[in-house]
């Protein structure tokens, strides 16, 4: 802080109070240079000593003040941001609707106003609008993925595991799970990616999808040395199969092949001649939601008699043991 010609040092480079223009070469020539030039017939020039003093200090309090406000702006902002990003991981993490951040925004106010009213600025701040979610959340997608690919880059050995089925809308997913080890021994397993299958699902497709899903995450093929599937013919065919075309287009490999699991339910189903059974418990349970008033009756009745169940399954015809429920819910 210089009481001559008021200026002081704010990040390496000399300021003026006066103006509060910086000066870009930290000269004593171009210091005067500017003094002289904008601020000679000023009325500090013919100030004294102890007035130069306490306008210099004044100045530097005005200095500080404004630089203290944008610091604690772009403090607050920051907050609000990453409070944001909280929220939107939350949304996709628990499967939740993206305008549901409009409501938690509206709870959070609301208890703000309880808890802490002189702070409810700053959670206003906080933008959870629709279009922002779905930002946020493609934001936190594309750093995982790129979490991901660095650890990929590092990985000696790695498993994959791939299933296909169907979602909610009728809409065929291949899901991609990869499990690895570094020259560390840190294993690492993780969702790889999900590929939609438009159109059929042959083994031609899948590993059609397959060789997709490794090129876009960078996974050497040398490095995969198993491949554990869910055991449909699509997969295991040795032919025109996932795994018959994986040999076909890697031939030489040392990669092993698994399938999952058979549950204990899907071997009794295939003992025992369950047809008549589970065709009877399917005409029951669809004659009873294909009605709508009878559907509500049957709902009354079982919370009447304080059923464990307050409604019947659909039976869902895919791999997954939509079977096991819906006997359990009718028995």
């Amino acid at each position: 802080m210089d009481l001559e010609i008021f200026f002081t040092v704010v990040k390496d480079k000399p300021v003026f109070l006066i103006c509060n223009e910086a000066v870009a070469v930290f000269k004593e020539y171009n210091i005067s240079r500017h003094f002289t030039s904008k601020h000679k017939n000023s009325n500090y020039e013919g100030m004294s000593e102890y007035e130069r003093k306490q306008n210099v200090e004044s100045l530097c309090k005005k200095l500080s003040g404004r630089q203290n406000l944008f610091k604690k702006g772009n403090t607050i902002q920051e907050a609000a941001t990453h409070a944001s990003y909280i929220v939107a991981y939350n949304i996709a993490k628990n499967n939740k609707a993206l305008s549901d951040g409009q409501f938690v925004k509206q709870c959070m106010l609301q208890v703000c106003d309880v808890l802490c009213p002189d702070k409810k600025n700053d959670f206003q701040t906080v933008s959870l609008s629709r279009k922002t979610v779905t930002s946020r959340i493609e934001a936190i997608d594309k750093n995982l993925t790129s979490q991901l690919e660095s650890k990929i880059g590092q990985f000696k050995f790695c498993t994959i595991a791939m299933d296909e089925s169907t979602d909610i809308n009728d809409a065929a997913q291949l899901v991609l799970f990869i499990r690895s080890v570094d020259e560390n021994f840190e294993i690492t397993e993780e969702l790889a990616c999900m590929r939609s299958l438009k159109g059929t699902t042959k083994g031609f497709d899948i590993f059609r999808e397959f060789q997709e899903g490794l090129l876009t995450l960078k996974v050497p093929i040398t490095n995969i040395c198993n491949i554990t599937t869910d055991g449909a013919p699509n997969m295991t065919g040795k032919k025109s199969g996932f795994i018959g075309l994986f040999n076909q287009n890697y031939p030489g490999n040392n990669v092993v092949f698994l399938h999952c699991v058979i549950h204990q339910d899907a071997l009794c189903k295939s003992a025992l001649n369950m047809k008549p059974v589970l065709d009877a418990v399917v005409k029951l349970v669809n004659t009873i939601r294909s009605c709508g008033l009878t559907h509500r009756k049957f709902r009354d009745f079982l919370q009447s008699v304080q059923s464990e169940y307050s409604d019947v399954l659909y039976y869902t015809n895919v791999r997954w043991l939509s079977a096991g429920c819906v006997f359990e819910r009718v028995w």
